[in-house]
């Protein structure tokens, strides 16, 4: 292939994920309007984070849409330009609000998180697409993986700076901004030359139904990324408990990203050295001793140091998990099933955060709030864990030896 149409490839990958993660501006400022503004409890908070992201939850109906609804012959510029003009659209209304009432301010995140999800089910699309014909789900996942880790640098000491001195208005409309460079990364995209046809796609569905693969990737991806101590019980952890102000919570997430981008170029680096086979077998007992560490998760530092460890080695499992089920997509209905096994992803985040909001309050007339927090931590762990038995089935044909080592062996029997 040749190098010009590579750079152009990682080119859309990057400017559709730093849209994505540059968006993620709005989340401290929310918690902060949720809590502060609507007074919600962490439970009440937790489940209209549920709602807001519910889009997340049924991503496979966005990938019927791109998969087997084309506009003008075409799968994935369209459904593009689609995806941003209502996730820009949606920014600029909850700019435009000025008392934010519980349901308007629901519908509009939600109608953002359509946008947003159908955007980044087309960027997926073609990263299956091309990445399977170039053999590169890896290398273009660390990618978008490590542009998303690395906006966190900026979103997290911006979100809490904006907390502490900006309106949500004001906040929302600087959101608004980002859609456009998604919608301006179409001049980098690659339309497929043959698209399939519906009922290829839809044999390629039937098959992957009734396979074992496919359950086996699914239950292994929720069982590992069910974490009831992230999300809004770790936020209500910090700014209750612990007592950290918005700005500080803000650096403790640049530090994640900033880690985070450095595990995705890590990974970018290491998948020629290591098989995905060892990177997948790494990724259980590796994952339950990063949970673990959110015991020590107990002020300033500790909390850097402990978000820090868990963002570098955390972002390089979660790619792992992300390019097996890449490669376990049927060709034709790549967009459907990469955005089933990414929903289970988003099942697993709003379950363990809907699950750690409701227990922080549940467990809190018998735990100190150190020790429901700590409660949370040991349930994560041990659901890694529980994720063992899967890894069998969900590695049927992955090959042993790692890219490199693969070429090797291909040249060597000519």
């Amino acid at each position: 292939m040749p190098r010009r149409r590579l750079d152009r490839i990682y080119l859309f990958f990057a400017f559709c994920y730093l849209a994505q993660g540059m968006s993620g501006i709005i989340y401290e400022p929310l918690a902060y309007l949720l809590k502060d503004v609507l007074h919600l409890g962490s439970a009440q908070a937790a489940a209209f984070v549920w709602w807001m992201t519910l889009p997340m939850l049924i991503k496979p109906v966005f990938g019927v849409l791109t998969d087997m609804l084309p506009l003008g012959g075409r799968r994935r510029r369209p459904h593009m330009a689609l995806a941003c003009l209502i996730w820009g659209g949606a920014l600029a209304a909850l700019a435009w609000e000025r008392r934010f009432p519980y349901y308007t301010l629901l519908v509009l995140l939600a109608c953002v998180n359509v946008g947003l999800v159908l955007g980044d089910i087309v960027c997926d699309a073609v990263m299956v697409e091309q990445g399977q014909l170039a053999g590169k789900t890896g290398p273009y996942q660390a990618v978008q993986i490590g542009i998303l880790y690395a906006t966190i640098v900026v979103t997290g000491l911006g979100g809490g700076w904006l907390s502490a001195h900006a309106s949500a208005r004001q906040v929302f409309a600087l959101a608004a901004v980002f859609p456009a460079l998604a919608l301006f990364s179409i001049v980098w995209m690659r339309e497929p030359v043959a698209p399939a046809a519906a009922r290829q796609v839809r044999l390629a569905l039937g098959r992957v139904a009734v396979s074992r693969r496919f359950w086996a990737v699914a239950g292994l991806i929720f069982l590992w990324s069910f974490s009831p101590f992230l999300g809004t019980a770790q936020f209500y952890y910090e700014s209750e408990t612990l007592k950290l102000g918005p700005v500080l919570i803000g650096w403790i997430d640049t530090i994640g990203g900033l880690a985070g981008a450095i595990g995705a170029l890590a990974y970018g680096r290491l998948i020629g050295v290591w098989s995905l086979r060892q990177w997948l077998r790494a990724c259980v007992w590796g994952g339950a001793a990063l949970a673990l560490l959110y015991l020590g998760f107990s002020g300033p530092v500790s909390a850097a140091v402990v978000t820090a460890v868990a963002g570098l080695a955390g972002v390089g499992f979660r790619l792992a998990l992300m390019d097996l089920a890449a490669r376990a997509c049927p060709r034709g209905a790549e967009a459907i099933c990469f955005a089933a096994f990414m929903a289970v992803f988003n099942l697993a985040a709003a379950a363990s955060n809907l699950v750690g909001g409701w227990l922080l309050e549940r467990l809190g007339g018998v735990l100190s709030p150190a020790g429901c927090f700590e409660a949370l931590v040991v349930i994560g762990a041990l659901c890694t864990l529980a994720c063992r038995p899967l890894l069998a089935p969900a590695l049927e044909g992955v090959p042993d030896a790692a890219p490199s080592e693969l070429a090797i062996a291909q040249a060597a029997l000519g």
